[in-house]
C-alpha cells in the first residue's frame, strides 16, 4: 500500500536494522506536514487535536545555517514511551504505523550517505518552516502542545545518549539497552 511512497521525488526505505531502531528507541523521527493527514486517518482518527495530543510532541527541532544566520525549525515528532522510545515502536520492535511512518522515519536509513541524508532531511526542514511561516495546521498544533507541555526531549541530548549507549556496548542486537535485562 504505502511502500511505494515518495516524497519530494525520494522513494522510501525500508530497514529494521540494529542502527535504525535504535533511532526508533532514543529519538523518533520528525513529521512533515503531510504526514498528519496521513497518519491520523491511518489510527481512525479524524480530530487532528485529539490525534494529536494522543500521538504527538512538540519537539525544539532542528538548527540550521540560512542566508547568513542560525535559524530553529520546530518540529513534530511522535510521542515517547516511558522508556523513551517512540510510541508506536511495538515490543518486537516494529512500527506499528510502518506504512505511513513519518517522514524522518520513512525516507532515512543506512544505506544513505551523509551528503544525501542531509538534502533530504533539510528538503523536509524547509517543508516545515513554510508550514510555520504560513500559520498552517501543523505550527498551530505544535504551539497547543508546547503550551500544554506536551514537548520532546531535545534531540541533541536524545542523540547524545543513544551515541553514548552504542559506544558503550549498552546495546544489544534485539533493540534494547543491556540494562533493561537486568
Amino acid at each position: 500500500m504505502m511502500a511505494d511512497r515518495t516524497e519530494f521525488g525520494v522513494a522510501r526505505t525500508v530497514c529494521d536494522c540494529r542502527a535504525c531502531i535504535a533511532n526508533c528507541r532514543f529519538m523518533a523521527g520528525s513529521l512533515i506536514p503531510a504526514d498528519l493527514h496521513r497518519i491520523s486517518e491511518y489510527l481512525n482518527e479524524p480530530e487532528l487535536t485529539r490525534f494529536a495530543f494522543d500521538n504527538l510532541l512538540a519537539s525544539p527541532g532542528a538548527i540550521i545555517f540560512t542566508r547568513g544566520r542560525l535559524i530553529r525549525i520546530r518540529t513534530l515528532v511522535p510521542a515517547r514511551r516511558v522508556d523513551g522510545a517512540c510510541r508506536f515502536l511495538t515490543a518486537g520492535d516494529r512500527c506499528s504505523i510502518h506504512a505511513v511512518s513519518p517522514f524522518s522515519c520513512s525516507h532515512f536509513g543506512c544505506s544513505q550517505s551523509r551528503e544525501e541524508a542531509d538534502a533530504l532531511s533539510l528538503r523536509g526542514l524547509m517543508e516545515v518552516a513554510k508550514a510555520w511561516q504560513q500559520g498552517e495546521l501543523y505550527a498551530r498544533l505544535w504551539l497547543m502542545l508546547y503550551h500544554a507541555g506536551r514537548i520532546a526531549p531535545s534531540p541533541v541530548e536524545a542523540r547524545a545518549r543513544m551515541r553514548a549507549v552504542l559506544a558503550a556496548g549498552e546495546y544489544d542486537g534485539d533493540g534494547h539497552s543491556t540494562s533493561e535485562r537486568r
